[in-house]
């Protein structure tokens, strides 16, 4: 296991040569994707959180080197594991175990495709509900206020993360908070914040339409109904436990 304190570069390269994955324990961790310094503020930025990689999807069979810098946003704890063990392991499996690995693995990539069409595509809003979305998918609890059903979230980094994961400004990315708060009555609680689940309905029907007809796992008409449905699944919380 390692830790990383808030700041520290994960991969010390731009081209990330390791044949490992990095799990992420506990923490944050961020991809600077656009630039090949990697420098802070720059380019856009995607995240890992608990439960998630933070890296070594990308060339788990070629071996070839990614471009990127990784970076932990908040007090962070990696587990690495070599991708010789995994292949060892793997190979051992069923034809019908490797097909869900594959599938896995590929849905992954396939959310990076889905992520950068976003920031060429869609508006700043889109895009900062976008990441509000799947936040609340993984890590929001739901609850009714006056008729409404209502997220609440933990931050998803802080606000200089949030621009740089949507590319904008932090003065425009107070703007959409804002606006935000006008549509769907979003709140701050200190390391929380909360507003109505169906201000995410439209980035949730353009995922839909990307996604295409006879998508594996397709995505409900309804964003309601893929939240609701996600508050009966386990997953990691932000801080690395487990959470409901």
């Amino acid at each position: 296991m390692h830790e990383y304190l808030p700041g520290d570069w994960i991969c010390p390269n731009v081209q990330v040569r390791h044949h490992y994955f990095v799990f992420v324990l506990s923490g944050l961790t961020g991809r600077i994707v656009a630039t090949l310094e990697g420098q802070a503020g720059a380019g856009a930025m995607a995240l890992s959180s608990a439960g998630r990689l933070a890296s070594g999807n990308l060339n788990f069979m070629t071996g070839r080197p990614a471009i990127g810098r990784y970076q932990a946003l908040a007090h962070t704890k990696l587990l690495v594991i070599d991708h010789r063990v995994t292949h060892e392991t793997l190979w051992h499996e069923s034809v019908d175990y490797l097909k869900i690995v594959f599938a896995q693995n590929e849905l992954i990539n396939l959310t990076d495709r889905i992520g950068f069409a976003m920031i060429g595509l869609l508006p700043a809003m889109d895009r900062l509900k976008a990441l509000l979305l799947t936040w609340s998918l993984y890590y929001g609890t739901l609850s009714e206020e006056n008729g409404k059903l209502m997220t609440t979230i933990p931050l998803p980094g802080r606000n200089t993360h949030v621009a740089q994961v949507i590319r904008t400004s932090t003065v425009t990315l107070d703007g959409l908070f804002a606006e935000l708060k006008s549509e769907a009555g979003y709140r701050r609680s200190g390391d929380f914040m909360t507003f109505a689940v169906d201000a995410l309905q439209g980035v949730h029907d353009w995922m839909r339409y990307a996604d295409g007809e006879g998508a594996h796992l397709p995505r409900p008409k309804w964003v309601q109904d893929l939240l609701t449905s996600a508050q009966d699944e386990p997953f990691y919380a932000v801080d690395g436990s487990d959470a409901v």
